[in-house]
């Protein structure tokens, strides 16, 4: 009999449905099903293990973004295939792939369903740090700060609106030198208010920060924010809101490669996929293609030729 895992934030709303739904879902398709809770600690890493050790064909994940990074940092390079049903506030991995945000019993249903998509796992390393995975979006500077600075009450009473206020409330800052390295070679160095690199586009509000980017191209966007006054925020916030970006403003450097590296002499705020790590003042990143499957809606798949 196969088993199937189901790796799940026991504090989400909904959680308890999502593992009883799961183990019906398990006794439908005659496997067996193993239901592992994240802790404080562990936010999902070491059920990851534990769920392949124990022989698991599929992993489910229900939580929110940390859940599903923990998850993919450690199925990445492996065979099994990951289910996603989102129980967070952002759910960004979700909403680039098009698996049902607030439906679980849909995505339930995609998670047991026949179609894959095999994506991008990048990793980022903090200073001297260990080398951390995610999926959609990290960042130094600004976005990150949004993160720290949100309230997490209000978050869970307005969902990603929180992270409006916050936005907010952190546009007033001060500028500091930051360099970026793309592949090896100098791309930027000025001061700036932050600098952001995606595996993937979108956020909340189906913005798309990097837009064209894919989860599955290969390569990182970097995004170096460097806005003067109230003008250069207006020019940054209407090209980001835009559906679609012809050309950026000068407040906005873009580029892509395989490898970045992201340097100041002052620490920032640091996140990955929406969760803020400290702070730090030397990030690299490098892209791992094809790493990880996750099962999606059949309408997500690529087109074939």
């Amino acid at each position: 009999m196969e088993r199937c895992a189901l790796v799940v934030n026991p504090v989400k709303v909904g959680a308890a449905k999502v593992a009883k739904a799961f183990e019906a879902r398990c006794a439908e398709a005659g496997a067996e099903p193993i239901v592992l809770e994240t802790t404080v600690e562990d936010p999902g890493g070491g059920m990851a293990r534990e769920a392949v050790r124990a022989g698991a064909g599929l992993v489910v994940v229900g939580g929110g973004d940390g859940t599903v990074r923990a998850v993919a940092g450690e199925l990445a390079g492996t065979t099994v295939p990951i289910g996603v049903v989102p129980l967070g506030t952002g759910n960004l991995l979700a909403r680039n792939l098009g698996i049902p945000i607030d439906d679980p019993a849909a995505a339930l249903a995609t998670a047991f369903g026949p179609h894959e998509r095999v994506i991008d796992v990048a990793w980022a390393r903090i200073d001297d740090g260990p080398e951390l995975a995610w999926v959609v979006m990290a960042g130094m500077g600004f976005d990150a700060t949004i993160v720290a600075r949100t309230n997490v009450d209000l978050k869970a009473r307005a969902g990603w609106l929180a992270y409006v206020v916050s936005a907010a409330q952190s546009v007033v800052g001060e500028a500091h030198r930051i360099r970026v390295d793309v592949d090896g070679e100098l791309a930027l160095e000025r001061r700036q208010r932050g600098v952001m690199v995606g595996n993937c586009g979108k956020i909340q509000g189906e913005v798309e920060v990097f837009p064209g980017a894919k989860v599955d191209d290969g390569i990182l966007d970097v995004l170096a924010v460097a806005p003067r006054g109230a003008l250069g925020w207006f020019r940054v916030a209407t090209a980001l809101l835009s559906r679609v970006r012809r050309h950026n403003p000068p407040d906005l450097g873009h580029f892509t490669g395989r490898t970045v590296r992201v340097a100041s002499a002052t620490p920032h705020d640091v996140q990955l996929d929406g969760e803020h790590l400290g702070t730090g003042s030397r990030l690299t990143f490098r892209v791992a293609p094809a790493a990880l499957t996750v099962r999606v809606p059949e309408r997500d798949r690529p087109e074939r030729g």
